[in-house]
């Protein structure tokens, strides 16, 4: 009997090595896999910008992203930040939430653009993209609370296939999620003026970007959690 307490001690030893790798693999693989993931597609989409007459008309690969996946409506990023991603659009507000750019089940999603918004006529493009904790997707915009956050990362790149842009961030809020802050098309420039001054009211902070009838706004959107179906917002206008 005592010849085999070693035995018992070894397996026993075996078993926790082999429950702590289990553990590890299950807690931390997807998180893994999604980074390399998103590292595939950021070298696949800056690969091969299009360039026209010696000069660059796409800062993003977008042909090459089209054959990913055919959803491909844009690329947004922010400098210095983990937000960097491919835009993607259906007929549905629901399917990019439980699917990555890969059409695959993930609970990260995707980020994706309402499926309201037209390219030709839009002018308030609203994204979508999960609250992460990791700041994955969206989750690195709650930071944006701050001030001084925002004085770092002021610009927001977002690109669309023959279109890019870079747009300067005019309001950050924290909302209801049945608030009016997601209108895709206006009647005329009075009736966008005045609705976005009034999302640029609600801002934490005044960022000093003054908005003019003729622009085009980018709105990102995501849930934050400081009270029952809270949602955070931020606002950008297009650099002319």
């Amino acid at each position: 009997m005592q010849k085999s307490m070693p035995k018992i001690k070894i397996v026993a030893v075996v078993l926790l090595i082999a429950l702590a790798v289990g553990f590890i693999i299950y807690n931390y693989y997807p998180k893994i896999n999604q980074s390399i993931q998103k590292d595939n597609i950021i070298a696949v989409a800056k690969e091969s910008p299009l360039v026209v007459a010696d000069e660059i008309a796409d800062r993003i690969d977008f042909n090459a992203l089209l054959a990913i996946n055919p959803d491909t409506v844009g690329w947004v990023s922010i400098a210095g930040t983990p937000l960097e991603y491919p835009v993607v659009q259906t007929d549905n507000n629901s399917y990019y939430l439980s699917h990555n750019f890969l059409k695959e089940e993930s609970f990260e999603g995707a980020v994706f653009r309402d499926y309201l918004s037209n390219t030709t006529t839009t002018r308030n493009h609203v994204l979508y993209g999960h609250y992460m904790s990791d700041e994955s997707i969206f989750g690195s915009l709650w930071n944006y609370q701050d001030q001084a956050y925002f004085a770092l990362h002021p610009i927001i790149q977002f690109d669309q296939p023959g279109n890019p842009g870079d747009w300067e961030i005019f309001s950050v809020y924290v909302t209801e999620a049945n608030y009016n802050y997601r209108q895709p098309e206006f009647i005329n420039d009075s009736e966008f003026t005045h609705y976005m001054n009034r999302l640029k009211a609600r801002s934490l902070y005044d960022t000093g970007v003054v908005i003019n009838p003729d622009d085009e706004v980018l709105t990102l959107s995501t849930c934050i959690y400081t009270f029952d179906d809270a949602r955070f917002a931020v606002h950008a206008r297009k650099v002319k």
